[in-house]
């Protein structure tokens, strides 16, 4: 009688392959992207203006907000 073949999860039929793929070295190619990296870019946000913006934004919502719970007290009491 021959022992059934069960599946396995860890022996492969197939061996595992190596693939090599050779790199091109480009000296010219290597300098211009050193010079490019190199270069700082720096970005400059405008601070104030979004301070103020977020005061703004903030005092409509404390006004609407008054606005809205004085109109709702009024028709409450009606």
């Amino acid at each position: 009688m021959i022992a059934p073949k069960l599946p396995s999860f860890f022996n492969s039929k197939n061996p595992k392959e190596f693939i090599f793929k050779p790199r091109y070295y480009d000296e010219r190619k290597e300098r211009i992207y050193k010079k490019t990296t190199n270069i700082n870019k720096k970005i400059k946000f405008n601070s104030k203006s979004t301070i103020k913006h977020q005061k703004g934004r903030n005092i409509r919502i404390i006004f609407l907000i008054i606005i809205l719970s004085l109109l709702a007290f009024i028709f409450i009491t009606n």
